[in-house]
């Protein structure tokens, strides 16, 4: 009877230790991403439902986890898919893994909730402000880490937007940029919300409670303004409001007269201004050519140096 009784647990020992290794390595595997195009839904409560947020991933054959990171938030057409698609010929050339979360317009409907953060209750100047724990923003915290946690990602990480998304992009960064990146790079936002504190949201900052403080954190972070060179169209998707025009008579123009004012409150604060501004030669409003120039960056151009200034 002793014998089979230590049979029963020398085997029942054994069986532990098999189901409790290969769980943990396949628990493992799971977690990074295979070659190629890959998929991930990303539990995420902000919007204006709980539907998760799709991440689309390319990750290069020669990728590894000491590559960049280049996490690619979408224009106006929220298409993450396809753009994700358009850059794959581009992380193979920078040996880059690429992620596109989709900000789908059902979860994130028009500019209210996506360029504007859901930081009021209306688009435009007509809505009244709210809590910081309904706006947008934390949802770009949420896709760093878990973009992170699922690449084992120990280079450097890039968050981009360009169009609808620069415009995010510039929002966040002002208002509540506390991810853990290297650099959030704005392309051809259409337009912005200044350093003005007598200037209602979504054109100031009248009503947020920015602080001074607040304007020091956003002023330290490693924010990169870029530009289009031929991006100086005024036609449509584009904002032509008195408040808008204020700023500027094309996106170009737009975006070096916020990173001017920018520079000049950090210099009245007294604070760092760690902001860079560049231009990509040749590109008009195009995200593929924006995200190029945003690439070259990390693989080719000096960082602490103005790029095509």
């Amino acid at each position: 009877m002793s014998t089979l009784i230590k049979a029963l647990a020398a085997l029942t020992a054994g069986a532990l230790t098999a189901y409790l290794l290969p769980k943990h390595k396949k628990g493992k595997e799971k977690k990074r991403l295979p070659v190629g195009e890959s998929f991930r839904f990303l539990a995420e409560q902000t919007g204006t439902c709980r539907d998760p947020i799709p991440v689309y991933y390319y990750r290069p054959a020669t990728w590894t986890e000491d590559q960049p990171v280049f996490i690619s938030f979408p224009d106006v057409t929220r298409r993450a898919e396809k753009f994700e698609r358009h850059m794959e010929s581009l992380a193979v050339k920078y040996n880059m893994l690429i992620a596109c979360p989709e900000f789908s317009t059902k979860k994130y409907p028009g500019a209210r909730w996506y360029q504007e953060g859901n930081v009021q209750d209306k688009e435009g100047e007509e809505g009244t402000i709210q809590p910081r724990n309904h706006w947008s923003f934390d949802a770009v915290n949420h896709i760093v880490a878990a973009v992170r946690a699922r690449t084992h990602a120990k280079g450097k990480v890039i968050i981009f937007g360009h169009s609808a998304g620069g415009q995010f992009m510039h929002r966040y960064s002002l208002l509540d940029g506390r991810a853990d990146v290297d650099a959030i790079v704005c392309a051809n936002a259409g337009w912005f919300t200044m350093p003005d504190d007598t200037t209602c949201y979504p054109y100031g900052t009248k009503g947020l409670g920015l602080s001074d403080a607040g304007l020091a954190s956003a002023f330290a972070l490693p924010v990169i303004m870029l530009m289009g060179s031929e991006d100086v169209s005024r036609e449509q998707p584009f904002r032509a409001t008195p408040e808008a025009d204020a700023q500027g008579k094309n996106r170009m123009e737009r975006c070096l007269h916020y990173f001017d004012a920018c520079q000049k409150k950090a210099e009245e604060l007294g604070v760092p201004f760690n902001w860079k501004k560049g231009v990509v030669e040749g590109a008009a409003h195009e995200g593929g050519k924006m995200a190029e120039g945003a690439m070259k960056l990390f693989c080719e151009e000096p960082l602490d140096e103005t790029v095509g200034m």
